[in-house]
């Protein structure tokens, strides 16, 4: 597995026992997932280039979830002997290996917050809060609240959160899945400014299917334009703020933290 940690972590690890022990304390956290925090879908892709006995063995002793997702694909492949018992620690042990655990922290951005500290019913409603008030922003229906929250959109504003109502429909998402999936693009926005592990310990809560289509509408880029980036992150406080005003979000949003 790759290391989490970038040459300047290491270099004041070294310099600060401290340091040393939280970065080891990551590593572990990275190194160990935590299956119960993550959707089954991602559970199937860790285990799609593994052999149909791996496949098999996991399902039979695995998550139960994983088992039924693993067995709609087909019927699994019955031994005709007992596993080794060695040979079926290594395979129990290490199938999780392409999986990312992670842990709460402090200095978590607002989109890991919300991705991971709140409930899957909750997460779901804050992507799709974050979705209308885009779609709001883009000319689509009527939000005063919007308007009134983030002030009257510019045309550039306007034809910016356009694009992306467009893609998403063109991905063949509407209604609530819709906007639920347009939130999701602005989470994939916010995201890149994260540690690669946070985020990937973060987009593996939800169905893998899901991230794939918004990662096709909103790509990783090196170099993203900070205005964008900041009108992102007011977006998401303002359907944030609003859900739990509502009582619909338990945790506010982290005051202070990044967007």
């Amino acid at each position: 597995m790759s290391t989490p940690c970038d040459a300047e972590s290491i270099a004041r690890a070294f310099a600060d026992p401290a340091a040393l022990d939280a970065l080891r304390r990551r590593h572990r956290e990275e190194a160990r997932a935590d299956l119960s925090r993550i959707h089954p879908t991602w559970l199937a892709r860790a285990l799609r280039e593994e052999s149909p006995a791996v496949r098999a063995t996991v399902a039979a002793r695995g998550p139960a979830a994983l088992g039924r997702l693993l067995r709609a694909d087909g019927p699994l492949p019955a031994p005709d002997r007992p596993p080794h018992p060695e040979a079926l620690d290594w395979a129990l042990a290490l199938w999780t290996e392409r999986l990312v655990g992670g842990s709460d922290r402090d200095d978590d951005p607002p989109v890991i917050v919300g991705l991971m500290r709140t409930s899957p019913r909750e997460a779901y409603r804050l992507c799709r809060g974050v979705g209308l008030v885009k779609s709001a922003l883009a000319g689509e229906g009527e939000s005063p609240w919007v308007e009134e929250r983030l002030g009257p959109a510019s045309p550039d504003v306007r034809a910016w959160a356009g694009r992306d109502v467009i893609a998403v429909e063109r991905a063949g998402a509407s209604g609530r899945r819709g906007a639920a999936l347009l939130g999701l693009v602005t989470a994939f926005r916010l995201l890149p400014d994260c540690d690669p592990f946070v985020m990937r310990w973060a987009l593996q809560r939800i169905p893998y299917p899901i991230v794939r289509q918004a990662r096709a509408i909103a790509p990783p880029t090196a170099r993203q334009a900070p205005a964008a980036v900041r009108l992102e992150g007011l977006i998401l406080r303002a359907a944030w703020d609003r859900l739990h005003a509502a009582g619909r979000i338990a945790i506010p949003h982290p005051s202070g933290g990044r967007p």
